[in-house]
């Protein structure tokens, strides 16, 4: 739409002064043939600017709107576990924690998180409802869930932060509005299994950085964080 209405002002604007030279071409013919008044004259004049003035406000504020609506995000409060304080090959757990903010004036959804190359499954996704996505939430200091869709308390103080629901499994894109954020728990592609060489996360990872990268499309936020180990 504001492709079609900028290229209908454009013309306006850029065939403005031939419009002019006719109507002023038109006007001295007819003053010469008919004596047409000075009064019509002034009066198409300034019709054609009042028409070549608003062309002009409505570009720029097509311009100015279509400019406006931009994406951004913001990740903060960002965690990844991993491993036993056993060293018993027996499960090897990797799972992170993040809030994602759209900072932007649009509409848009969470379509990918990726921990050093690797993309986390929406399935593996547990996100904050609406009424737990509140500041409060956003600045507790994360802990490890075994079980984010049933476990409430998030910082392990011994209170409830979320609601009944907990954390939502995800199986599509989180959708944010405008200014909104969400807390997402997430478990890493590979965890939770006997085969330790899927998981992009290993024990030998505990107290290095690694890369946490979120997208919506094609805006997107890199965070470099440390490994911690799981508290079991």
């Amino acid at each position: 739409m504001y492709v079609l209405l900028e290229y209908m002002l454009s013309l306006i604007i850029l065939r403005f002064p031939l419009f002019l030279g006719i109507m002023a071409h038109m006007t001295m013919n007819k003053r010469k043939k008919k004596g047409i008044s000075m009064v019509l004259t002034t009066l198409i004049i300034v019709i054609a600017s009042v028409v070549l003035a608003t062309a002009m406000s409505l570009f720029g504020t097509s311009l100015f709107q279509t400019g406006a609506q931009q994406q951004g995000l913001e990740i903060s409060n960002v965690h990844i576990w991993q491993g036993q304080n056993s060293t018993t090959n027996t499960l090897d757990v990797a799972a992170g924690a993040l809030v994602v903010r759209n900072t932007g004036d649009r509409i848009t959804g969470i379509d990918s998180i990726m921990v050093r190359g690797a993309s986390v499954p929406f399935g593996s996704w547990y996100a904050s409802s609406a009424a737990d996505s509140t500041w409060g939430n956003f600045q507790k200091s994360f802990k490890y869930l075994v079980n984010p869709d049933t476990e409430l308390d998030i910082d392990k103080d011994g209170n409830a932060d979320l609601s009944a629901g907990g954390l939502v499994k995800q199986d599509a894109p989180v959708v944010l509005d405008p200014g909104a954020g969400v807390i997402i728990y997430f478990v890493l592609p590979g965890s939770n299994d006997t085969d330790l060489t899927n998981d992009p996360i290993g024990r030998s990872d505990v107290g290095t950085s690694t890369s946490v990268s979120v997208f919506a499309g094609t805006v997107g936020q890199v965070q470099i964080v440390t490994v911690a180990r799981t508290p079991f």
